[in-house]
């Protein structure tokens, strides 16, 4: 019997969020041999508490690809608060609730680009797309769900003064909200900034991945690139070796650097290897 597309797509993004969490050394961020961050089953629980979404999400994507739907008629919004909420009421405010934010999106943007060649042009095309939605339904579905569910972002939104009157006159996108959110975020602004990089580093870890390279190197390497333009001090660690990785762990949480963000566009790069780098 076939899989499903939804079914394997999630699948997919679970072995990524957990390579991206649990791979060896990753200094200064989560992973499975850290003892500073000790809470690495929250940032899987956050995804998995709200997989019914993803494939939803997935769905909407293929429907919006085959020209069933359109990106304004999906239901974006929706999809966002539901997998806020969902991760809210399994962790509470352990939560991370920037991962929603960047894999729900990028979801869709998957799912619509999966016949479309070149994949990564589209994919940026039509995330980008996806974020210029100002439809003020979907707008208000975001906001309330941060409102909600996110405690740093509900800070955010309550000093922008978002209401609803003003996302019906001023016609905000989501793209504008989550600019506004990664004020704070540092992990949804890194993403922002650095789309085209994080799909280059998936690109080249796809490539690795179809060499037979071991996952959990793949996904160190994939969080050294990404790390580089953020700590210059990793700039000269490229390769995956235990003991430099270790000594560098150790001087940068010494310094109290705090890489943990770049956890959220590392599971994308990584799910986007399994649709680049030639596999």
């Amino acid at each position: 019997m076939a899989v499903e597309p939804a079914v394997e797509y999630v699948a997919k993004l679970v072995e990524a969020l957990h390579l991206a969490v649990f791979s060896y050394i990753k200094p200064a961020a989560p992973h499975r041999f850290s003892t500073r961050f000790r809470d690495l089953e929250s940032m899987v629980f956050t995804v998995t508490s709200s997989l019914d979404v993803y494939g939803q999400a997935f769905a909407a994507g293929l429907s919006v690809g085959s020209g069933k739907e359109t990106l304004y008629t999906v239901g974006v919004g929706n999809l966002l608060y539901t997998s806020l909420a969902k991760s809210y009421r399994r962790l509470g405010a352990r939560a991370h609730q920037t991962l929603n934010l960047v894999l729900i999106p990028s979801t869709l943007a998957i799912a619509c680009s999966l016949r479309q060649r070149p994949f990564a042009s589209s994919f940026r095309r039509i995330l980008s797309a996806v974020l210029g939605i100002d439809n003020p339904r979907d707008v208000a579905g975001l906001v309330e769900g941060v409102r909600q569910f996110h405690g740093i972002g509900s800070q955010v939104l309550a000093e922008l003064g978002l209401t609803s009157s003003r996302l019906a006159t001023e016609r905000p996108s989501l793209g504008d909200v989550f600019s506004a959110l990664g004020t704070r975020a540092r992990d949804l602004r890194y993403t922002l900034e650095r789309l085209d990089y994080v799909v280059e580093v998936g690109a080249e870890a796809g490539r690795e991945l179809a060499r037979g390279s071991d996952p959990n190197d793949v996904a160190v390497r994939a969080f050294l690139k990404l790390a580089q333009p953020e700590c210059e001090r990793l700039g000269r660690a490229t390769e995956v070796d235990q003991k430099v990785l270790y000594e560098l762990d150790r001087e940068l949480s010494r310094e109290g650097i705090d890489l943990s963000y770049l956890l959220a566009p590392l599971t994308l790069a990584l799910k986007l290897s399994y649709y680049l780098g030639g596999r």
